[in-house]
């Protein structure tokens, strides 16, 4: 079994952006997940799932200018075919970072 340190990345969408998917027939441990807001005038918020389900609090605030690492120091499984998406109120300021270990 390969065990590789990757990472995803994209942009937090109003409709929810496909940010990864875990491919068929492995296993992913999320090790961070980091949200920026780009934005110099504006407080966004951001909401993180897999497949729906909430990983993160919804609709958290992401002040301008400002970051925030959801994960602190906890880690989250997901399995094959499990979707990460990133939602917002906005479809342009919100860059978002994952780094996880794949297991193939």
């Amino acid at each position: 079994m390969a065990n590789v340190l990757k990472r995803a990345t994209g942009q937090a969408t109003i409709a929810g952006a496909t940010i990864y998917t875990v491919p068929a027939g492995a296993i992913v441990t999320i090790v961070g997940c980091r949200a920026a807001n780009a934005d110099p005038l504006t407080h966004h918020w951001i909401t993180f799932a897999i497949n729906g389900a909430l990983i993160s609090g919804a609709e958290t605030p992401l002040p301008t200018g400002s970051a925030l690492d959801i994960m602190s120091g906890s880690k989250i499984v997901a399995t094959d075919g499990d979707v990460i998406t990133a939602l917002s109120d906005t479809d342009s300021d919100i860059e978002v970072y994952i780094s996880y270990l794949e297991q193939t």
